[in-house]
């Protein structure tokens, strides 16, 4: 994930702690399609998982 990405999602502080609700965001699917966390949401709760360097050399 890039650093202008973690930026927009962590805010100014830099870092979220257990509990803290996750910012509203945009990203886009392995399919290219747009997905919004407060639309997942609607659904029931959500998981977020990232995988750093995932599926990429090095």
């Amino acid at each position: 994930m890039s650093p202008a990405i973690l930026t927009a999602l962590l805010g100014a502080s830099g870092s979220l702690q257990v509990g803290d609700l996750a910012p509203d965001f945009t990203l886009t699917d392995t399919t290219g399609t747009p997905v919004t966390l407060s639309k997942v949401l609607e659904k029931g709760p959500a998981i977020l998982i990232f995988f750093p360097k995932a599926f990429t050399p090095g």
